[in-house]
């Protein structure tokens, strides 16, 4: 979220007219040359032979707290998640930050559960593992092998540190100065800063353990999940070595999943082994959580 920071900050040297906004300027301008495009002029769509191809969704469901925080309106919400996970009805689903009952309410035939994060399958799950983390986070991360015709796989549901943003963050750039004095709207950027800072550490500790185990996967792999960075950031660039962004390979637009904050911004991924093809990449549209859903299809047997 370092490019998020910077967008920030300049928001923040224009309502103050500071010169620093140069800075912040040149850092954006740098980061779309050098690093991975923000827009995808077209999809690359394709039909998939089922016995060549598997689909394949990843989304971050709030714990069903985008409806309310009662227990009837989690109950409820949570209900029209899983009625939207069955009707797209992807062969594999990797899910972050959701209920332990959804394991029930969607019936795939093979599930494994770690904490707040999901596996769920419609093809046989020989093994699984939950990532541990040295340091403590409330966020999980799994993997699970899959046996898929003839070949296994293996598909990591990852959740990568947060910002724990309260609602001072949010409200941030949304206040003017007569809500908020200069010194007050200073410290919470600096405050929201800190936390960039913190989360950003954590996340580059928890990706050497996530490579180390990929690197010793005696199958190839697919990563799924939300990595709360940017195309722009060091994590992502260690995550798709040797893997391919299935929206750089097959989505279109600027595949935002992340629009809570001034700017949308795209911090959800599915990668895919650099031996096999992305087709027909999505942001789901379905408003059910701070997050938007993504599928792909995955063309595996070359």
């Amino acid at each position: 979220m370092i490019l998020a920071l910077h967008v920030m900050l300049i928001i923040y040297w224009l309502l103050r007219f500071n010169k620093r906004i140069v800075g912040s300027l040149l850092t954006i301008i740098l980061s779309y040359f050098f690093s991975s495009p923000i827009l995808q002029p077209k999809s690359s769509f394709k039909a998939l032979a089922k016995d060549q191809s598997f689909s394949i969704m990843s989304f971050n469901s709030q714990l069903a707290y985008f409806s309310g925080g009662k227990k009837e309106e989690v109950e409820k919400h949570q209900s029209k998640i899983a009625h939207f996970i069955k009707q797209e009805d992807a062969d594999i689903v990797c899910l972050q930050e959701v209920r332990m009952a959804m394991s029930i309410n969607l019936n795939y035939p093979y599930t494994k559960a770690y904490g707040f994060s999901q596996i769920h399958s419609k093809y046989e799950i020989v093994s699984s593992e939950k990532i541990e983390f040295d340091e403590k986070s409330t966020n999980n991360s799994c993997f699970a092998d899959l046996k898929i015709q003839k070949d296994t796989i293996r598909v990591y549901n990852l959740h990568l540190e947060s910002l724990h943003l309260g609602y001072e963050d949010y409200n941030l750039f949304k206040r003017k100065s007569d809500s908020q004095t200069g010194n007050e709207f200073q410290d919470n950027t600096k405050n929201l800063k800190h936390k960039i800072r913190l989360a950003s550490s954590k996340r580059v500790n928890q990706v050497e353990k996530i490579l180390r185990s990929i690197a010793n996967s005696p199958y190839p792999t697919i990563i799924c999940g939300d990595f709360n960075d940017v195309p722009q950031s060091y994590i992502y660039k260690k995550l798709t070595n040797n893997h391919k962004d299935a929206f750089i390979e097959s989505g279109k637009g600027y595949g935002a999943t992340y629009r809570q904050l001034i700017l949308p911004f795209r911090i959800d991924y599915i990668l895919a082994h650099k031996q096999w093809n992305a087709y027909n990449f999505e942001v789901l549209e379905d408003n059910l959580s701070d997050h938007q859903a993504i599928r792909c299809d995955i063309e595996f047997n070359q």
